[in-house]
């Protein structure tokens, strides 16, 4: 069996034996709408797309402050309301940046395809490829510090999810056309195990 991050290559069903009369079966997989890895090339999705387990970060975020996921999607929390823990399930070579929101824009198209991965060089034709950025803005209902209120879903590179107390007001940046939902959290109990502090270079548990 082979293995490829790019969305749809098996073409048929495949029969994997396991022994003892056991068998487990790949299948062809379905391409989803909205989905950002459509519009990745070979190597980014490389980036992209897991390669072993998914080593989740946290930060915290307060308001007027944002977290870059690479160059293809921007969460920030705004508005009137308390620091919340942002933890962040996405592939381990997605480059992680937490700024202040009205410096996001100008970082962003400093560094994107260098420091700031995916998208890859040359970024800002890239990102003019990928598309311009619309805008989101979720209200979250925080349960407490421990444990996840609730998972903000970034169709084809994974999840925040949003931990704290009071009502956490997310304003979430994607590339026009990608598809995000909420959803109840799928790994509520993560988030202090993957605290992390920013070095200005990378995150650091």
């Amino acid at each position: 069996v082979t293995t490829s991050p790019l969305p749809g290559t098996t073409l048929k069903f495949i029969r994997i034996e396991l022994g003892k009369g056991r068998a487990l079966y790949d299948t062809p997989g379905l391409l989803v709408p909205g989905c950002l890895t459509e519009r990745l090339t070979p190597e980014e999705l490389k980036i992209v797309v897991p390669k072993k387990k998914v080593e989740p970060i946290t930060f915290r975020v307060a308001s007027g402050k944002c977290v870059l996921v690479g160059g293809l999607a921007k969460v920030e929390l705004i508005g009137d309301c308390k620091p919340f823990l942002f933890t962040f399930f996405v592939a381990n070579d997605i480059k992680l940046h937490p700024t202040d929101s009205e410096r996001a824009d100008e970082f962003t198209s400093k560094h994107i395809g260098k420091l700031l991965t995916p998208p890859l060089d040359p970024g800002k034709e890239r990102m003019e490829e990928i598309g311009e950025f619309e805008y989101h803005e979720i209200d979250i209902k925080g349960e407490g510090w421990k444990q996840a209120a609730a998972d903000i879903t970034l169709r084809g590179l994974g999840w925040v999810a949003v931990t704290g107390a009071g009502v956490a007001k997310v304003r979430i940046g994607v590339p026009k056309g990608i598809g995000i939902a909420v959803r109840p959290p799928l790994m509520p109990f993560d988030v202090w195990e993957a605290t992390a502090k920013y070095t200005g270079g990378r995150a650091v548990r």
